[in-house]
């Protein structure tokens, strides 16, 4: 896909946004990415996964350098990181077959079957994202120690994070999360941390601010690890990526600043308003898909 001058401008200022959302929320920011680029700029859904998922090392890097990241903030990400590792295999191998599936016909329409299968997947779990954070807005992090997971389904071995909460997790279930959360990211080209940030805070109790931190070093492993299998699958145009570094990197660096002046109670509500902006954008796409 050859991209004109007018498509690079308009990448770039979309890098902006994203990477603003990423540094400020400590998410990858490529849940955003991937809708624009193929509903609105009509980017090929697995090329805006691919270049999706290697334009999120540029601003998770900068938002990494902003924070100073010390090494007792590894331990927790280090542990997830073979899950996520089997995960993001498995996820680009599934997109893989979709990309090269027939298209499939509804109401007469042919429907190219990844974008239908990415589409779907993205809707759903905005809006159960969305419905989570928006319900737990008005919560403080000081009640959140009743989270999910905190203290429970302990299958040895098990281990203690003193730096993130008070409290013992079971390495196996850390793994688990960590190929789940790889196999999304690899199918849908995002970083997972639109996934780790609630399970980090409503699932491990973890204060607002120590997750995004931590989700920030996660998502930048993930990232790593999705560019290498999609570029292996060419699913990465290097002017797409190089249009959204330009803004993306800038745009962390802000969005960081501003994340450290906000209360923890705002950046949830603030965080489930644009899930749920989203998942109407894809809903909305994905009717005209079914009914045209």
């Amino acid at each position: 896909m050859s991209v004109g001058l007018f498509d690079f401008l308009l990448i770039s200022l979309a890098g902006g946004a994203i990477g603003f959302l990423a540094g400020m929320f400590g998410v990858g920011g490529g849940f955003l990415l991937v809708p624009i680029l193929n509903i609105v700029l009509g980017v090929p859904m697995e090329l805006a996964v691919g270049s999706s998922a290697c334009q999120i090392l540029g601003p998770a890097t900068t938002s990494l350098l902003a924070r100073k990241i010390k090494i007792r903030d590894l331990a927790f990400p280090l542990v997830i990181t073979g899950g996520l590792f089997l995960g993001v295999i498995a996820g680009t191998s599934i997109l893989e077959k979709a990309k090269n599936s027939a298209k499939i016909q509804l109401n007469g329409q042919p429907i190219i079957v990844a974008d239908l299968v990415v589409l779907v997947v993205y809707f759903l779990m905005l809006l159960t994202l969305a419905v989570i954070s928006l319900r737990s807005a008005r919560r403080p992090d000081s009640e959140l120690k009743d989270a999910i997971f905190k203290n429970r389904f302990l299958i040895p071995p098990v281990a203690t994070f003193p730096n993130l909460f008070e409290g013992t997790l079971s390495i196996p279930v850390i793994a688990w999360f960590g190929l789940a959360l790889g196999l999304i990211s690899g199918l849908l080209g995002i970083s997972g941390g639109i996934l780790l940030l609630p399970m980090l805070i409503f699932g491990l109790g973890i204060p607002t601010h120590r997750a995004i931190t931590c989700s920030l070093v996660i998502v930048w492993i993930v990232a790593f690890q999705s560019t290498i299998a999609h570029a292996l699958h060419g699913n990465v145009s290097i002017e797409i990526v190089i249009a959204l570094l330009l803004g993306g990197t800038i745009g962390a660096r802000l969005g960081s600043d501003l994340n450290s002046r906000l209360k923890g109670l705002q950046l949830r509500q603030q965080f489930g308003w644009l899930l749920l902006s989203v998942a109407l954008m894809i809903g909305i796409r994905l009717i005209y898909l079914l009914v045209s």
